[in-house]
């Protein structure tokens, strides 16, 4: 396959390159980049979408925006607080909020540089590019989920693919910064490789690869056997794309996969959990902690006190946030998930020793608590069963957890960093002094 992928990859598309540059490295360190979620408002209609109920539910507290006022009050605090120096501004789809030019000025100038999760739909519009440019964006991460009639199949929009090529391709000639997501719901996966050579074309930074996945509000119905792919029938196709990527030079990350999917020199490019907040392009768990809070996402109310991980007294106030978070937190198959004391209290003892153990302890939460995974027999004599999520409880549901196929002939490793510490990742100059 790797003879034959030189010859997959060709560029048609006038690239410039990013104005201010970009940097790579293989340090890994805490990410300080925050998230916002404006209100879930969008002009598209995603099966797999995290927020589908909320974005079809005009009632839903959290379907409409919220003020710009609370947007950029959430904003000074994850620089204030949290010391984040970037953020992800989303929605639903923010480039159809009234005041995101604002926002995105805002926010360049309080030092938390703005990326847009976008499906482009708007973006098409002529001059639209010219205005994020020059309001202050870093740049997009565009939503790229099939290719031609695919791609408006799974977004739910006619038209959408036109309109994001055009996008990509204005972003390419004015030199923003741009990269891709791309959720492998089943009709797509055979269209991997292509998605892959699109973002070639189009001179992405970087190329994320989600596994369909429920983490938010999905109900049951949504998925199933037609439209969510087993991870043995996503590998062949995943395995051509990234092989092209690497040969391009364009960094590639697969998330939310069991690590025994990925052929040996992929393993690099694969985040659970507890890889994910050493990717400088993902959010730090602590901010992301309190974001996720229902007032920091709903039009209406004030905000959640911001709160840190800490020890002492601390400890008490984390333990009410934890429960007034928890009060909200749904899951899309069982209903309400109410932690029990246990929890809470791994996550404060988490804090007493460091940072890392904190985020670590808190990644395998998410994993067990939050998401149900499970691990099948076979997991436990895997070299990387302790930095591995294993399979999303849902998806074991769907499939089972029979396509495990542990990792041998090499130690055991407890470092979640042993394989993606291998992975050129893209750092903006802006970010090196503390990432590199």
């Amino acid at each position: 396959m790797l003879d034959n992928v030189k010859e997959r990859i060709s560029v048609t598309a006038t690239i410039v390159e990013p104005k201010g540059g970009v940097l790579r490295t293989k340090k890994r360190v805490l990410t300080r980049r925050g998230v916002l979620w404006l209100g879930q408002t969008c002009n598209q209609r995603c099966y797999f979408c995290y927020f589908l109920n909320k974005i079809s539910n005009e009632e839903h507290p959290e379907h409409a925006f919220m003020s710009i006022e609370k947007a950029k009050t959430i904003c000074k605090t994850l620089v204030d607080f949290y010391h984040n120096t970037s953020i992800d501004i989303q929605g639903g789809e923010p480039t159809i909020y009234r005041e995101i030019l604002e926002l995105c000025q805002y926010c360049h100038d309080i030092g938390l540089y703005p990326t847009l999760i976008t499906n482009g739909i708007a973006l098409s519009q002529e001059g639209k590019l010219e205005q994020y440019r020059d309001h202050g964006l870093r740049d997009f991460l565009v939503s790229l989920h099939g290719i031609g009639k695919v791609h408006d199949q799974v977004v739910g929009a006619p038209g959408a693919y036109g309109c994001i090529t055009k996008a990509l391709e204005g972003m390419a000639k004015l030199g923003i910064q741009r990269r891709i997501n791309c959720t492998m719901s089943k009709p797509v996966v055979p269209l991997l490789p292509e998605i892959a050579q699109k973002s070639i074309e189009y001179g992405a930074l970087a190329v994320n690869y989600f596994a369909f996945n429920p983490f938010e509000d999905q109900k049951a119905g949504i998925r199933t056997h037609e439209n969510v792919p087993k991870y043995s029938d996503l590998r062949g196709p995943l395995t051509e794309a990234l092989d092209m990527l690497e040969a391009a030079g364009i960094e590639a990350n697969v998330r939310y996969v069991p690590l025994c999917m990925a052929e040996p020199r992929h393993r690099k490019s694969f985040y659970n959990f507890q890889q994910l907040p050493y990717d400088t392009h993902e959010w730090d768990y602590e901010s992301w902690m309190w974001t996720m809070m229902y007032p920091q996402r709903m039009r209406d109310g004030g905000l959640n006190p911001a709160y840190r991980i800490g020890v002492g007294s601390s400890r008490l106030y984390r333990s009410d946030c934890f429960m007034r978070r928890d009060a909200y937190q749904m899951n899309p198959l069982k209903g309400r998930i109410k932690y029990g004391t246990q929890h809470v209290l791994a996550r404060l003892e988490a804090a007493v020793r460091g940072r890392d153990v904190l985020y670590r302890e808190e990644a395998k939460l998410r994993a067990s608590v939050d998401c149900g995974y499970k691990y099948h027999d076979g997991c436990n004599g895997c070299a990387a069963r302790n930095i591995c999520d294993g399979f999303h409880g849902d998806y074991a549901d769907l499939f089972g957890t029979a396509e495990a196929k542990p990792i041998t002939g090499m130690p055991p490793v407890d470092d979640p960093l042993h394989f993606i510490r291998e992975q050129d990742k893209v750092v903006e100059v802006e970010d090196q002094a503390w990432a590199m």
